[in-house]
């Protein structure tokens, strides 16, 4: 865990994402609450994203795995930061929901631990963008496009392909084998 150890109040953040499960029941009266609750559950990423980096270097195997993938998808979400519709920061807060139950999860329960191993690694690999066609990292500043990836399995994973001049998908609009949809 890191060396500033915060207090974590398990309790809060479980009543925290158990709301953002609950965002769609209230309707219309319920839509002031939500902006409120997507910074509650934001906040609650933040505090936890170092203490599960730290531990997730630490971990072994599918636990490992596990680690990394829910820090990517952290940090790619909270990038994205919803939409200006209620519908959208509904969406947006029941996916920090999702996400703040995970790194709780993995912070509480992270299987047995070793020595801390590719610290570096994690911390550069969870915070990079790669596009979904080329595999290529996409550097801060450089254009690219975000959406989903078109196919009925997979309609709720979220990539990146560049903007121009990707080698593996050619030029946007040009039929491009890897198809997403904004």
């Amino acid at each position: 865990m890191s060396t500033s150890r915060l207090f974590i109040d398990a309790a809060d953040i479980r009543q925290a994402y158990n709301a953002g499960f609950e965002v769609w029941l209230g309707g219309e009266e319920k839509q002031a609450s939500v902006v409120g609750l997507r910074d509650r559950l934001e906040e609650h990423i933040r505090l936890l994203l170092p203490e599960v980096e730290d531990v997730t270097a630490r971990m072994h195997g599918e636990w490992r795995r596990l680690g990394i993938h829910v820090l990517i998808r952290a940090h790619h979400v909270m990038k994205d930061s919803g939409g200006t519709s209620p519908q959208a920061n509904a969406l947006y807060v029941q996916d920090l929901a999702a996400l703040t139950r995970s790194l709780l999860a993995l912070y509480e329960h992270p299987g047995p631990l070793g020595a801390a191993v590719g610290v570096e690694e994690i911390a550069a690999a969870v915070r990079r963008r790669v596009c979904a066609a080329c595999c290529q990292e996409i550097r801060e500043g450089e254009p690219h496009t975000r959406g989903a990836f078109a196919s009925d399995s997979s309609g709720g994973v979220y990539g990146w392909l560049h903007s121009q001049e990707c080698p593996a998908a050619g030029s946007p609009g040009s039929g491009s084998a890897i198809t997403l949809h904004a």
